[in-house]
């Protein structure tokens, strides 16, 4: 558990670092930084045979996460115009969802061939394939911004910027949303297998099936949302919208039986996977200026990490301090109508 909350917990402080790193490098630089991070982590981590030393691995990649989670939107609000923009925030938006699910896959075949390290290498080689493609496709401003878009802001530009975003009460407010979305959507994911497991009786390879349609259902949503967004011209209500529609899902799954619980994983993952797209692409508009979408999206993973690293852990208090499942599940409803809140107040597009 721990080797998996150091990553919320890196993205949590190192978040506003990272965006400061971004506007001072700009987004090639920061790119490279964050690739090598991934590789030195997984090298790190396929080597070491002690935890602490895991741990350390584990904080490196998450740093190059971190950097990457700035890095994307960043470039993506350069390539591409405010119309287009939102189908190219949705087809990113499925990074962590496919890449989880593909690694669900790989993983235990690697783990057959080669044992757990195996895994490890495999994300340190792929990291350096995709390091070699960030360098060979990302070496200009693109061509439609002939402007000085594509570079970082001047050093007096930075420090008025950095002001400006910190102070953008909108954009604490989608942030808020956004950690809101992450906290029950991770504590979902994470606790409904050992629910179904425990309380309905369903082996766990049952139940990680159930709950894993969720994931496959946000990698359908994200490219449809911002192709929705992009259409009806609005990033707020994509967002807002799903965060009030997902509420009531949550305590139905409690009285559930199996296949009903499937149909509500189903309705989560999909309904649920249309806030990132409204989340990136309104926040990176919220600014004003695309070339403070780096610290724009620094804000935006505060919340993210904040709410990655509470969900499980609220989720799993209440059920261990005598609230039960119920309680739990019930739980998750008011921090969804809270995000949801959140983003009606705030003034996106």
């Amino acid at each position: 558990g721990l080797l998996m909350s150091l990553f919320a917990i890196t993205g949590l402080f190192l978040a506003i670092p990272a965006g400061f790193i971004f506007q001072r490098l700009g987004y090639r630089l920061t790119g490279m930084i964050a690739i090598l991070s991934l590789v030195i982590g997984a090298a790190l981590g396929a080597v070491t045979r002690g935890f602490d030393i895991m741990l350390v691995s584990r904080f490196i990649e998450g740093l190059g996460m971190c950097l990457m989670s700035v890095v994307a939107p960043a470039v993506i609000a350069l390539w591409f115009s405010r119309e287009k923009r939102g189908k190219a925030m949705g087809v990113w938006a499925i990074w962590v969802p496919l890449g989880s699910t593909l690694m669900f896959l790989l993983a235990p075949a690697l783990a057959g061939r080669w044992n757990w390290p195996g895994v490890w290498w495999f994300g340190c080689f792929y990291a350096v394939l995709v390091g070699f493609l960030y360098l060979v496709f990302l070496k200009s401003r693109p061509a439609s911004r002939p402007k000085l878009e594509g570079e970082a802001p001047s050093g007096r530009m930075q420090d008025h910027g950095l002001a400006t975003v910190l102070s953008n009460r909108d954009l604490w407010l989608t942030s808020f949303l956004f950690c809101c979305f992450n906290f029950v959507f991770i504590a979902f994911i994470t606790w409904a297998p050992t629910f179904l497991q425990q309380v309905r009786g369903i082996t766990l390879a049952r139940a990680a099936f159930s709950v894993s349609l969720t994931t496959i259902l946000t990698i359908i949503a994200c490219p449809t949302s911002g192709w929705i967004s992009d259409r009806i011209g609005t990033r707020k209500w994509v967002a807002v919208i799903p965060m009030a529609l997902i509420a009531p899902l949550f305590p139905l799954c409690f009285s559930a039986g199996e296949t009903g619980f499937l149909a509500l994983a189903i309705l989560v993952g999909f309904i649920g996977g249309f806030v990132p797209t409204g989340v990136f692409s309104g926040a990176v508009e919220t600014v004003g200026d695309e070339r403070l979408s780096g610290m724009a999206m620094a804000v935006i993973l505060i919340g993210q990490n904040a709410g990655m690293l509470l969900g499980p852990l609220v989720m799993g208090w209440v059920i261990e301090s005598g609230g039960g499942w119920q309680t739990a599940f019930w739980v998750l409803a008011p921090v969804s109508i809270l995000g949801a809140a959140a983003g009606w107040l705030s003034r996106i597009r």
